[in-house]
C-alpha cells in the first residue's frame, strides 16, 4: 500500500522509492503509485501532470529504441551466419570422377574437327566421355596452356554427357586447396556461333540457379581459355549433339 510522508512524497509500495507528488508511476521500478492520499495542496491545481507523462513517454521511446537495436543486431547475426554457412558449403569437396591420367586413348579431337570442316563432306565425329576427358586432360598439361597460370590455377576439367545436355565440372586450386565448380548447358551452333543455354550450376556443394549462373559462369572462364582452339573449331561445325556418355560433331557440307 502506498504511503505519504509529511512532505507529501509518494513512497512506492514495491521498491520503497520516494517519488515526487506529481508522479503517477514509480521513477525507480515503474509501479503505479496510489495518489488518493495526497492532499490537494500537494499538486498545484489546474496544472496537468506533464512531467509524469513526459517521463513515461521517454521510457516507452527508450524501450522501442532498445527493441529496434535488438532486432538489428539479431538480423546481422543471422546474415553473418548465413554468409558463413554459404562459404563453408561452397568450399566443401564434392564427389567427382577422378581426372584422367592415361593419355594413350586421347584422340586428336581438334585436328579431326579441322580436317572434317575443311573437307565439307558433312562427316560425323563421335566421341565418348572417356575420350573427351582424356583429350581435355592432355590439353591442360600443355606448357603453353593458360590452365596453370595465375594464383587460381585450373587443375582438371571433367565433362559428362546426357541426352541434349553437357555437364562441365572443374577443379581449381587456391593456396593448395581445391575449389570445385561446374555448370550444365544445352548447346547448339547457329551462323558460326556457339549458342549455349545454362541449366544450372554449382560451387562446391551449393547449387546455383540458372538465372544466377550467367554472373557466376566466370568461374569456368579459365577452362574456356584453355579450350579456345577447340571452341573455334566447334563454332565452324554444322551441329553438335549430346547423347548419354557420348557427343556427335557434324561437320559442314
Amino acid at each position: 500500500m502506498t504511503t505519504t510522508t509529511s512532505t507529501n512524497i509518494l513512497i512506492c509500495p514495491d521498491c520503497q522509492h520516494e517519488n515526487e507528488p506529481q508522479r503517477i508511476y514509480c521513477h525507480s521500478c515503474g509501479a503505479r503509485l496510489d495518489r488518493s492520499k495526497l492532499s490537494r495542496s500537494a499538486v498545484p491545481s489546474g496544472e496537468p501532470d506533464v512531467k509524469a507523462r513526459e517521463h513515461l513517454q521517454k521510457m516507452l521511446r527508450g524501450g522501442n529504441a532498445n527493441l529496434k537495436n535488438a532486432i538489428t543486431k539479431f538480423a546481422k547475426v543471422i546474415l553473418g551466419a548465413s554468409a558463413l554457412a554459404a562459404v563453408i558449403v561452397m568450399v566443401l569437396p564434392i564427389e567427382q570422377p577422378p581426372a584422367k591420367k592415361n593419355y594413350d586413348i586421347a584422340p586428336m579431337i581438334n585436328m579431326d574437327m579441322v580436317s572434317a570442316n575443311s573437307n565439307h563432306q558433312g562427316a560425323s565425329l563421335v566421341y565418348n566421355e572417356d575420350q573427351v576427358n582424356s583429350y581435355i586432360a592432355s590439353n591442360l598439361r600443355r606448357k603453353d596452356s593458360p590452365a596453370g597460370q595465375g594464383y587460381f590455377p585450373l587443375k582438371s576439367v571433367i565433362v559428362r554427357f546426357e541426352e541434349g545436355l553437357c555437364r562441365i565440372g572443374s577443379e581449381r586450386q587456391l593456396f593448395g586447396y581445391s575449389i570445385y565448380s561446374g555448370s550444365s548447358y544445352r548447346v547448339k551452333i547457329e551462323n558460326g556461333k556457339i549458342i549455349s543455354t545454362n541449366t544450372g550450376g554449382y560451387i562446391g556443394r551449393m547449387p546455383i540457379h540458372p538465372a544466377l549462373m550467367k554472373y557466376a559462369d566466370i568461374i569456368l572462364q579459365k577452362a574456356w581459355d584453355a579450350l579456345a582452339r577447340e571452341r573455334t573449331s566447334v563454332s565452324k561445325l554444322a551441329s553438335i549433339e549430346f547423347h548419354p556418355q557420348s557427343v556427335t560433331l557434324v561437320a559442314q557440307r
